[in-house]
């Protein structure tokens, strides 16, 4: 790697609405906060609501 040219890469805590955190190198550095996360977002806890109405719409009710 060229040296100078890369940005300083930091460690970031990320905070979740639900509670977790979690620490990532980045190069924002700080705390970010989020809406959600793994442990919380429907999509990857099982609980994703699909509406009835786009079944119907796209044909695999």
């Amino acid at each position: 790697m060229k040296k100078g040219i890369h940005p300083e890469l930091k460690t970031t805590t990320f905070v979740c609405g639900c509670g977790n955190t979690f620490s990532l190198l980045s190069t924002k550095g700080g705390t970010v906060y989020l809406e959600g996360c793994n442990k919380c977002h429907p999509f990857y806890t099982g609980k994703l609501r699909v509406r009835p109405a786009f079944l119907e719409f796209s044909g695999t009710k």
